[in-house]
């Protein structure tokens, strides 16, 4: 028994037939009787194989299945028993539970044969080009707001996310297997996803939570009232995805956060297949599976009730991340995209940014479509692997510009939840697309293995935009194209929206894509941030010159020290950075004013936002606090001379002055010189003060504390602005 050799579109042409026919079926067992009837099917099984005995016995949705196979050509390279002996029946008793799956999840477009047609049509039509018809459609680029200026606007979009966190939920698609970032876990040498990578020290599934509970916090101190977002998270069993997910969320105590707070659900696999047609097994009778894109995680959260889920805690409107970049969250992009869409009521958004050229990344664009009744409107995305097809040059914003004329897809996306639900009835997975760089593993009938280029069936979520069309009598002019669609776009400079952690570095490659590449990008966010709180810093030097000797400085931050740069730069007022410095603040609530830095200054705050409560709750405020007036740090520092893992903020330092706070506490510090290396360790609910003296030196004072003794109060002002003002607590009497 061979492989199809007829051509691609031959089987195409045939299949669909097939298809037409199942869909007419009434029932399983007339589509089994179709089935039945066809020539290969009963050509494979007069054959004697171990397929037809285990065949026998079978329930009818397991005989279908099994017959799917076959019916699209591909048994002499599913069931190839070569190299299989005793354990034979037992692989085909698991694969039978995976095609089972691919059958019932890929139902709506025909089961395991519609997915085959649709991947041998995506081959076909992978090299074609088909441009828009330009006299009826055009591709222009999208209006949209922009957020990266102190204006009313702004301000107002701001503020309007702030007041509608409570009507917000998020989701996190988490299960992307990350393959090349090379993770490998250092005990048991087991490929790990790219949930687990270590970026500053902590996973990125730990970094989305600290950027979301920022959000929270800040509505908090302006509102008074404490939110907790309920989170949904897509994962997947490759590389054990789902279990290392959960296991972050465990030994994180869920974050301070309600367990059913959480909800979980598996991305499923899909098969591979190659380039010409055929499916790929990485060993007889063993699939090769991948992610299934994530395009499914519209369809799955309506099957699994979790946008039920949502409404049943009013939450409305949901945010959706990728987990592979940490910028997303700097400053106001996606506060900013909260509030225009709940205000102005949109149904889907994205965040948005200049786009490189020659890029892995897909663009936003609205699709303008003359009709015989007037003009179509669809803002949506367009992946870089479909450009060839869709008439889509390289094309630049000017001449010589490194930037695409059209801005980039950043997977930062708004959605409103009964719309999508609406949406989800007529097309429950967006965005179909292959992308066949890759090399699989291809077992031929007589089993010989090659590789060869391949790949799987994936979706896009962000193309759920492709079903929301706006129709209107005349063409719209640009401010109406901005304002009167369902959907929208908000726009923000590159460094402030977009650096992933994609792939791992490898010396004299481009290091787009990488760890270190996002770890310069944040340090240059925050390098352009204390230049707008006052600071003296030394020059700011080259992705290159960091990539060889490490950053000229360093100032990392806790999100909820802000998330926005208007309230940081109300925290920290005046001072100075000397090369090879570094101040981290792991804490939420400062009042610093004229710091010098020369070495390392490291504040943490066990408990940064507030207080824990006897459940393993955290309620916000009451959140440990650090006041530094005219203070001097002095010490040796970074040990430059050693390899320094700065990424993954594995540090070794000469020197440094260390202030760890427990829950409640609170460290003061006014007119005073610290050289050498310090560690300061102030208890819960007590206040450590440090006077200068006479003699240069300093008098330590610990008092045992209520509460802290002062905290920043939030108000927005008649334009918006959000202003602090330094308040003393009363202290009650011990």
């Amino acid at each position: 028994m061979t492989v199809n050799t007829i051509s691609l579109e031959q089987q195409v042409a045939e299949l669909k037939q097939l298809l037409s026919s199942l869909e007419h079926a009434s029932t399983l067992q007339d589509k089994l009787e179709i089935l039945n009837a066809l020539p290969i099917v009963q050509a494979y099984l007069q054959t004697p194989n171990p397929v037809c005995i285990f065949l026998k016995g079978l329930t009818p949705a397991c005989d279908y299945a099994i017959k799917s196979i076959i019916a699209i050509g591909q048994a002499p390279v599913v069931f190839n028993m070569h190299h299989t002996q005793e354990d034979r029946f037992e692989k085909l008793r698991q694969l039978l539970e995976q095609v089972l799956d691919v059958e019932k999840f890929y139902q709506h477009i025909g089961g395991i044969i519609g997915y085959h047609v649709i991947m041998l049509l995506m081959i076909i039509n992978q090299q074609k080009t088909s441009a828009p018809a330009f006299d009826r459609t055009r591709y222009i680029h999208p209006d949209g707001f922009y957020v990266d200026q102190d204006e009313l606007e702004v301000r107002q979009a701001v503020r309007w996310g702030i007041e509608n966190i409570k009507n917000l939920a998020e989701m996190y698609p988490v299960g992307g297997s990350g393959d090349r970032l090379n993770l490998i876990d250092e005990k048991t040498h087991i490929p790990l996803p790219a949930a687990t990578l270590a970026f500053l020290g902590r996973t990125l599934l730990e970094g989305l939570i600290r950027d979301l509970q920022a959000y929270e916090y800040l509505a908090y101190k302006l509102l008074g009232e404490q939110s907790v977002t309920p989170i949904a998270m897509m994962t997947s069993v490759e590389k054990d995805n789902h279990q290392h997910v959960m296991n972050i969320c465990k030994e994180h105590k869920w974050f301070g956060r309600p367990s059913e707070s959480f909800y979980f659900f598996i991305q499923p696999l899909v098969p591979v297949i190659t380039i010409d047609g055929n499916w790929s097994l990485t060993a007889p009778l063993t699939l090769a599976l991948k992610p299934s894109g994530h395009g499914v995680i519209w369809k799955l959260a309506d099957e699994q009730a979790i946008f039920t889920w949502f409404e049943s805690m009013k939450r409305t409107k949901c945010v959706i991340r990728q987990i592979n970049n940490p910028l997303a969250g700097i400053d106001n992009s996606i506060l900013a995209l909260i509030g225009m869409g709940c205000h102005q009521h949109r149904v889907f958004g994205f965040v948005s940014c200049e786009r490189l050229l020659n890029s892995a990344e897909g663009t936003n664009v609205l699709i303008e479509t003359k009709t015989d009744n007037g003009y179509e409107y669809c803002l949506t995305n367009i992946e870089y692997t479909t450009f060839h097809q869709k008439g889509i040059g390289e094309i630049p914003a000017e001449p010589g510009s490194l930037f695409s004329i059209f801005p980039t897809n950043t997977n930062i996306l708004f959605a409103d939840i009964p719309a999508i639900r609406q949406i989800v009835k007529t097309c429950s997975i967006p965005g179909h697309m292959i992308n066949m760089k890759s090399q699989v593993s291809y077992i031929d009938a007589q089993g010989h293995q090659s590789f060869v280029p391949g790949g799987r069936l994936e979706s896009t979520m962000q193309n759920i935009a492709d079903y929301l069309v706006d129709y209107f009598p005349k063409q719209l002019t640009e401010e109406e194209r901005r304002n009167n669609l369902k959907t929208f776009i908000v726009y923000n400079k590159r460094l402030k929206t977009i650096s992933t952690t994609k792939k791992a570095y490898k010396p004299g490659e481009s290091p787009i894509a990488t760890p270190e590449q996002a770890y310069y990008d944040l340090l240059s966010n925050h390098y352009s941030l204390l230049q707008q709180c006052h600071f003296e810093l030394p020059l700011w030097t080259s992705l290159e010159e960091y990539l060889q000797k490490g950053p000229i400085c360093i100032f990392l931050f806790h999100p909820a020290l802000g998330p926005l740069y208007s309230v940081i730069k109300q925290k920290i007022r005046k001072g100075s950075l000397h090369p090879g410095a570094e101040l981290v603040l792991e804490i939420a609530e400062v009042d610093i004013e004229d710091l010098e830095i020369q070495g390392s200054l490291l504040i943490e705050a066990v408990s940064p936002l507030g207080i824990t409560n006897a459940t393993g709750l955290l309620r916000y405020g009451h959140a440990a606090c650090c006041t530094l007036h005219h203070v001097k740090i002095s010490n040796r520092g970074i040990d430059s001379a050693n390899t320094q893992k700065y990424w993954k903020n594995e540090i070794l330092r000469h020197e440094a002055v260390t202030i760890k706070l427990h829950e409640g506490a609170e460290f003061y510090a006014e007119n005073i010189t610290l050289n050498g290396n310090h560690f300061f360790e102030v208890p819960a609910y007590h206040r450590l003060t440090l006077y200068g003296s006479t003699k240069g030196q300093w008098v330590e004072d610990l008092q045992p504390i209520v509460k802290p003794t002062w905290q920043w109060e939030y108000a927005f002002d008649a334009e918006d602005r959000i202003l602090l003002t330094k308040t003393k607590n009363t202290q009650q009497t011990f």
